[in-house]
C-alpha cells in the first residue's frame, strides 16, 4: 500500500518536471530548430544588434528572405557602407546597388592607390648632366633640376638642355659653401638671388623652387623658413635618400638598394648630378624601373604643391643668428613676392597712347620696371628692327630712332642732324627678346617720366 503510493507520487512529480521543462522551452523561444536558422542571420557591421530574450525574437527568424533585402536597400541609400556583413557572406541586394557600391569603393582606391615618385637631382649640371638627361629621355619621364648658379654659368647650355626637354629647374644656391649660407640668413639671400639671375638669363624664368644645401635640418631656423615663405618661395626636402653622396664613388648597386622605398604614396628622392656622380647616372635606369614596376607615376615638382621640409634643429634654433632689420626685409622680402604672385598690370600711359603689360610680361629690378622692348615699342604705335650680327634693336617711334645694343649695353639716339647720343643701359638678351628698364627707353625717346603709382589694381607709369 505505502509502496503503491510512493511510487504514484514519484509519477506525478515526473510529469510535472516534464510539463514545468515543456512550458519553459516554449516560452524562452529555443525550439528544435533555432539552432540552424540563427546561424544564417547574416550580422551587419556596424549596425547594433538587439539582445535576444523571449519578449525580443531575431526578426530573420520569421521574416522571408525578401524582407533583409529591402531593409538593406534602404540602409544602403542612406549609407552604403553599412552593408558590410560580419559573417563574409554577401547580402541581398540589387544589381543596381551593387553596381553603386563597386564604383564607389573603385573610385576611392584609384585616388588612394596613386604614387607618385619625384626624380630630383641636385648640385648639376656638370658632365654627368647629360647622361641623366639622355636616361630620363628614353624613359619617357621627367626630373625636378636643384641647379647650383657657379654650374648654371659654366654650362649654360646644360641649363638649357633642361629646360628645352620639360624639366623643373629649382634653385640650390650659388656655390654650396655651408659657412656662408648658414652664417645668416642674408648671405643664404644673396645667393638664391645670385643664381636665379643666371637662370633667368639662360631661360627667362625665375626658380620659385628652393632646396638647401644638405637639406634644412641641422641649417635653417624659422627665420629662414619664414622669410623665404614670404618672399614668394617654396623650400622643399626630401622623402628618400640614395645615398650617393654620403661617401666619395657610392656604387651603382648601393644607390639602388637605397633609393627605392614602396612605403609611401609620394616619394621624393634625392639624387646628385654634379661631378663625381657617375654611378647615380648608372643607376637611374634601374631605379626609374623599379618604381615603375611598382606602378608608380613619375612628377615634376612645383611650388604650389605640399612642401617637404625637416623640421628645425635644437641646434639651428639655439645658433643665435641676428634676423634681418625690418627695413632690409621691407627693401627685399617683402617686393620679391610680387615676381610671383598674380601680381598687378603695368599701365603705361604716353601722351595720349596707352600699353598694358600683364603680370610676367615685366619684371621689377632694383626698383626699376624691366620691359620686353619689342612688346613695348609695337603696343604704343611704334616698329622694332634686329641687327642678328651685332644683337641690337633699333626702335622707330614717334620720329625718332633708338637703336638698343645689348652686347656694349648702350642705348642710342640718333638726332635728325644725324649725330649720336648714347648713354649706358642695363639692356639684356633673352632668349630672341631685348629687355631694358623703361625708364631709360622712354627717356631716350623723348618722353620723360611724369608720374609712378600703384594702386590695388594696377602699377601706372605716366610719360610726356
Amino acid at each position: 500500500m505505502n509502496g503503491s503510493k510512493r511510487t504514484l507520487i514519484r509519477r506525478m512529480v515526473i510529469r510535472g518536471l516534464l510539463a514545468m521543462a515543456v512550458v519553459l522551452f516554449v516560452l524562452t523561444g529555443w525550439g528544435v530548430h533555432s539552432f540552424p536558422e540563427r546561424k544564417s542571420v547574416p550580422m551587419q557591421a556596424g549596425v547594433a544588434v538587439p539582445v535576444l530574450s523571449k519578449n525580443n525574437l531575431p526578426a530573420a527568424v520569421t521574416q522571408d528572405l525578401s524582407a533583409p533585402a529591402v531593409i538593406r536597400q534602404n540602409r544602403t541609400n542612406m549609407n552604403t557602407d553599412r552593408t558590410v556583413q560580419a559573417s563574409g557572406i554577401e547580402p541581398v541586394t540589387s544589381v543596381q546597388q551593387k553596381g553603386t557600391a563597386a564604383a564607389a569603393v573603385q573610385k576611392v582606391n584609384k585616388k588612394a592607390g596613386q604614387k607618385t615618385v619625384y626624380l630630383t637631382f641636385d648640385d648639376g649640371p656638370s658632365n654627368v648632366t647629360p647622361a641623366v638627361l639622355e636616361i630620363l629621355r628614353k624613359q619617357d619621364v621627367k626630373a625636378t633640376f636643384f641647379v647650383l648658379g657657379q654650374q648654371a654659368k659654366s654650362h649654360p647650355e646644360l641649363i638649357n638642355a633642361i629646360w628645352e626637354q620639360g624639366h623643373v629647374i629649382g634653385n640650390h644656391t650659388y656655390n654650396h659653401n655651408y659657412h656662408d649660407l648658414y652664417s645668416g640668413f642674408t648671405e643664404f639671400w644673396s645667393q638664391i638671388k645670385q643664381t636665379e639671375e643666371v637662370v633667368r638669363e639662360i631661360t627667362g624664368i625665375r626658380p620659385q623652387l628652393v632646396r638647401a644645401p644638405g637639406g634644412t635640418y641641422g641649417h635653417f631656423d624659422d627665420t629662414y623658413f619664414e622669410l623665404l615663405k614670404e618672399a614668394g618661395y617654396t623650400v622643399m626636402d626630401w622623402t628618400v635618400d640614395s645615398g650617393d653622396s654620403k661617401r666619395k664613388g657610392v656604387p651603382a648597386a648601393e644607390i639602388l638598394q637605397e633609393s627605392v622605398s614602396l612605403k609611401s604614396s609620394r616619394i621624393i628622392l634625392l639624387l646628385h648630378d654634379g661631378a663625381g656622380h657617375a654611378e647615380s647616372a648608372k643607376a637611374l635606369p634601374d631605379i626609374i624601373a623599379r618604381y615603375k614596376a611598382a606602378g608608380y607615376s613619375f612628377g615634376v615638382l612645383d611650388a604650389d604643391q605640399e612642401p617637404v621640409q625637416f623640421r628645425v634643429s635644437a641646434v639651428a634654433a639655439a645658433a643665435g643668428r641676428t634676423k634681418p632689420s625690418a627695413a632690409w626685409i621691407a627693401s627685399n622680402i617683402v617686393p620679391n613676392a610680387g615676381l610671383f604672385g598674380p601680381g598687378k598690370p603695368l599701365i603705361l600711359e604716353v601722351g595720349k597712347l596707352e600699353a598694358r603689360l600683364d603680370p610676367g610680361e615685366f619684371r621689377i629690378s632694383n626698383g626699376q620696371y624691366i620691359v620686353p622692348l619689342r612688346a613695348v615699342i609695337e603696343r604704343l604705335g611704334g616698329r622694332v628692327g634686329w641687327d642678328t650680327v651685332s644683337r641690337s634693336g633699333s626702335v622707330y617711334w614717334n620720329g625718332r630712332e633708338v637703336n638698343a645694343d645689348a652686347r656694349n649695353k648702350r642705348l642710342t639716339l640718333t638726332t635728325d642732324e644725324g649725330t649720336h647720343i648714347s648713354r649706358n643701359s642695363d639692356i639684356e638678351l633673352i632668349g630672341s627678346a631685348l629687355w631694358l628698364p623703361l625708364r631709360d627707353l622712354l627717356e631716350e625717346a623723348g618722353h620723360p617720366l611724369l608720374e609712378v603709382n600703384v594702386t590695388a589694381e594696377e602699377r601706372r607709369v605716366k610719360a610726356l
